[in-house]
């Protein structure tokens, strides 16, 4: 099963458009009561200029007349002098501002401005993050029942126990609320709570119905966890060509780890007929966005020749990039290469030294392989009993090649007491898996 992290996407929308006021005076006597100093009319001409109501919109002149107004006291032009910092409307954007004059607004009651700070102290927007604060301004938000975007926020404060005690089954309520309300990400995260049971009873098909819901609307993200859905059987019945054709919806809107197991589907025919040639443009694409997984899957399409000509030296320079997360496969594939000279000079201990880092790391196949560097002395001084504690780790693993070595240790003594009981197990488990030297030689233990 494909391991999901699930991507949240901040969204703000509600945050970067401007409420409707209504104005009930007219422009001219707005003009004339500007000019007498008026701070109440200062925050009204303000907004029109802003908005374009009733006269021709001019960002600088209502950044300019907001100001004047959010100085002298008007609730209205503080919040909306701060949604001009927010934005970096008629003025250089400035959270810090934006936070500041919102919160003047806020004090002086102007609810409009409560979800804004609510916003702002959750992401450390103008200031360092403050759970509490969150909390506290999205409480006051959403008394207002239309604000759709607080009720995510609080519900995603609730989820993560960020200022608030955590309770999943609060965040499911103010989830299924701001979902039911049209917003996506709230819809995102009510589809992940259904999948793995997150404050509410699991139900892989009412996840499987949110996501599709999402997706058919052409979010990415959300095409990108349908696609898992099907891979896996997950609360629809498992198609590798539906899960192909989400996957590539979402990789081709730039969903990253889309791209990668687009890729993955054309190297091996997954779901669709292989295309070594579509699988290594989708990896060089994942690659390119720093994807370690595509990096090293790139890397073997150079090493192997797939839709590329053999190149060693560009097979150990993506096998490198992905190397310095630490990822196994990668160090793994490292070792091969310094084992072969290929890409690099022949150099034996360098190759046990990055088996040695992936073993640890608890990849079977450089575990094994590890054992037989200790079998045979190849770049480590030859000890038998570490050979049969590397193949131990990775024949319980399942690794068939390990479980033969295993079994072929205890067949001879080497780094074990002889004993056929157990050379037979270890055999017939990789026969199982269809390894063809097991399956001869279990035929010769008596």
């Amino acid at each position: 099963m494909r391991k999901l992290l699930l991507l949240i996407t901040i969204s703000c929308l509600s945050l970067l458009s401007f409420a409707q006021e209504e104005i009930d005076v007219d422009i001219e006597t707005l003009k004339e009561k500007v000019e007498q100093g008026s701070a109440e009319s200062q925050g009204k001409l303000g907004y029109c200029y802003l908005t374009g109501t009733n006269v021709e919109k001019d960002i600088k002149e209502a950044f300019k007349i907001l100001t004047a107004g959010a100085k002298g006291g008007d609730a209205l032009a503080q919040y909306y002098l701060g949604q001009c910092y927010f934005n970096g409307t008629g003025t250089k954007q400035s959270y810090s501002k934006a936070l500041q004059w919102s919160e003047k607004a806020a004090e002086q009651g102007f609810d409009k401005a409560y979800s804004l700070l609510g916003y702002c102290y959750y992401n450390g927007k103008g200031t360092p993050k403050d759970g509490k604060a969150a909390v506290k301004w999205l409480k006051k938000a959403i008394e207002n029942e239309k604000d759709i975007e607080s009720f995510y926020y609080l519900a995603c404060c609730y989820n993560d126990g960020t200022g608030i005690l955590k309770n999943e089954a609060k965040a499911v309520e103010y989830f299924t609320y701001a979902a039911e309300n049209g917003h996506v990400n709230a819809q995102a995260q009510l589809a992940y709570a259904y999948r793995y049971g997150k404050g509410v009873t699991q139900n892989s098909a009412k996840a499987a119905e949110l996501y599709t819901a999402i997706a058919e609307k052409g979010d990415k993200d959300a095409q990108y966890f349908l696609a898992t859905c099907y891979e896996n059987g997950d609360g629809v019945a498992q198609s590798n060509s539906k899960a192909f054709e989400w996957y590539l919806k979402a990789a081709e809107q730039g969903n990253i780890e889309a791209q990668n197991t687009v890729g993955e589907y054309y190297e091996k025919g997954i779901g669709t007929t292989q295309n070594y040639d579509k699988a290594f443009e989708w990896y060089t694409k994942a690659a390119g966005a720093a994807n370690v997984k595509a990096q090293n899957n790139l890397g073997n399409c150079y090493y192997y020749g797939y839709g590329v000509k053999t190149d060693y030296r560009k097979a150990i320079e993506m096998y490198n990039k992905a190397a310095l997360t630490k990822m196994p496969e990668a160090l793994h594939n490292l070792a091969i290469c310094n084992s072969k000279g290929q890409g690099v000079k022949l150099n034996m201990r360098r190759s046990a030294e990055l088996l040695f880092e992936a073993a640890q790391a608890g990849y079977a196949p450089s575990q094994n392989l590890l054992g037989t560097y200790y079998l045979e002395g190849t770049g480590v001084e030859k000890d038998l009993k570490k050979a049969t504690t590397w193949f131990t780790i990775a024949a319980e693993q399942g690794n068939a090649d390990a479980q033969y070595n295993l079994g072929k240790c205890y067949k001879n003594g080497l780094g074990v007491q002889k004993d056929q009981v157990q050379a037979k197990q270890w055999m017939n488990k990789a026969a199982d898996q269809g390894h063809e030297q097991a399956s001869k030689e279990v035929k010769k233990i008596d």
